[in-house]
């Protein structure tokens, strides 16, 4: 099992995008505002990959990606094993768990349809 965790890659503060995790997230908006002006400290998304609620997380990932793709705002991904704390990594490197954006999506892709 992975952990995944999401934040735009660089500050904004696109009323739009912080909208959309208010409303899709149920994040409150000064919150969404705050974690987006924060850029790629800002984690908004966090969650376990492929547990009993796979299929949600799933489409939520898909979702986030899918609007910030269309408002051309770039995401950080950090994906960690099972067995990892976020709470154990080092700030200053926190490249080294980062994946691209077509590796977060070639992992959904490879557990489609597995999990119902």
């Amino acid at each position: 099992m992975s952990k995944i965790s999401i934040a735009s890659a660089v500050p904004t503060n696109d009323l739009e995008i912080a909208k959309f995790l208010h409303q899709r997230f149920k994040m409150s908006l000064t919150g969404s505002q705050k974690k987006l002006s924060m850029g790629d400290r800002g984690f908004f998304y966090t969650c376990d990959l492929y547990g009993n609620d796979h299929v949600e997380r799933e489409t939520d990932i898909r979702d986030i990606i899918s609007f910030f793709s269309g408002k051309k705002n770039p995401l950080l991904f950090l994906e960690i094993d099972d067995d990892q704390d976020w709470g154990d990594l080092d700030p200053d490197n926190l490249s080294e768990f980062s994946i691209s954006e077509e590796e977060m999506i070639n992992t959904l892709n490879s557990s489609k349809g597995l999990y119902e």
